[in-house]
């Protein structure tokens, strides 16, 4: 299943338990190398793009392709690339 999938799966099949459901993205700005992306805050994605809204309400546009994997809060890895 291609990422864009997994992600729109998510968001139609659990809309009422986005929150337990989170994003890992690789990301060079942290010490861990790796962030972590709650799907509440994903508005739209594309098949380039995903498009996530920050706690300042400020537009992120994340490339898909830093996508690493899609996990539950408890830790169950529900997609990986």
């Amino acid at each position: 299943m291609k990422i864009k999938e997994a992600i729109n799966k998510i968001i139609w099949k659990h809309r009422d338990s986005l929150e337990e459901f989170l994003m890992v993205i690789v990301d060079r700005t942290t010490t861990s190398g790796y962030k972590y992306i709650p799907f509440s805050c994903i508005k739209n994605v594309d098949n380039n793009y995903i498009y996530v809204d920050n706690e300042v309400n400020e537009f992120i546009v994340i490339p898909i392709h830093r996508v690493i994997r899609i996990e539950k809060k408890n830790g169950e890895i529900v997609w990986k690339r």
